[in-house]
């Protein structure tokens, strides 16, 4: 029985994240905090823990997407929500800034209104579109600048069209949906090769970001390698590591860091094994 109560009580006091709220970083330490709202807790408790401890608990997923929140509000702020940047941002879409500031949207017309969302959707700077027919009710002006922004743009893009004139010109793959026949079944073919630009792939963005505070968010790049420069990273990693485990020569933080990094280069090694059948890589 006083097992039993022991437990409850041991349980009763246990903390579990439910949400992290906000992040900043520590004057002092550099390091970044994170106002941790506590499961069955009140609002009134929460507090201010180290990346480190989270992680060390078990919760660097819920560190991790706080980071790809901030990470997202950096990039919102990179356009400044003001009338003279919505201004110009619709601009370069081909709407005039009377248009864009003095009048309702539900009296704009419909080619306009394709503009003002197609420039929404871009606004964020994604790394990929989906347009579902977007030529709908654009004049062919409109539709010529809607050609070449779409070549000029670094990014992936999806098309949903009937409008084979505009697709001949913009898609170097089609997935070409042919009408049923009479038992209502209808065939799907494949026509050219995805095209991907070298120099995207090359790119490697930006090495940090900040957020609206000014703090400093490292950017985690992983790097494209081959097997056996995963081996060697592995290794150093491990070596370090092990040295860290002698001479205590790391912070917690960093420690974990690398921890974190050994793990992922280990997952990708495995993947490339499994991706190549189990054969052997170079040693």
């Amino acid at each position: 029985m006083s097992d039993s109560k022991e437990g409850k009580a041991e349980r009763k006091s246990a903390v579990v994240p439910e949400a992290i709220l906000n992040r900043q970083k520590q004057a002092k330490t550099k390091k970044y905090i994170y106002e941790v709202k506590w499961m069955h807790k009140a609002i009134e408790c929460n507090t201010w823990v180290e990346r480190a401890t989270l992680n060390s608990m078990g919760y660097s997923k819920l560190v991790n997407k706080k980071d790809e929140q901030e990470a997202a509000a950096a990039g919102l702020l990179s356009k400044p929500l003001t009338q003279p940047g919505v201004e110009k941002a619709l601009k370069d879409f081909g709407l005039d800034a009377e248009s864009a500031s003095h009048q309702p949207l539900g009296s704009l017309s419909h080619g306009q209104r394709v503009k003002v969302v197609i420039c929404a959707a871009c606004w964020q700077n994604p790394h990929i579109v989906i347009l579902d027919e977007p030529t709908n009710y654009l004049d062919r002006d409109g539709l010529g600048a809607l050609v070449q922004g779409l070549d000029a743009y670094k990014g992936g893009v999806v098309i949903i069209s009937h409008n084979s004139e505009f697709t001949d010109t913009v898609c170097t793959q089609k997935w070409i949906m042919e009408k049923s026949d009479v038992s209502g079944a209808g065939r799907l073919r494949e026509e050219g090769e995805l095209f991907c630009d070298e120099e995207i792939e090359e790119q490697q963005g930006p090495d940090e970001i900040y957020d609206e505070s000014g703090n400093k968010i490292d950017v985690n790049k992983q790097k494209n390698m081959d097997p056996k420069e995963m081996k060697k990273a592995i290794k150093e990693l491990e070596k370090k590591l092990k040295d860290h485990k002698k001479k205590n020569n790391l912070s917690e933080e960093d420690a974990w860091e690398l921890q974190d990094k050994l793990a992922d280069l280990m997952n990708r090694l495995e993947g490339t094994k499994k991706a190549a059948g189990g054969a052997d890589e170079p040693k």
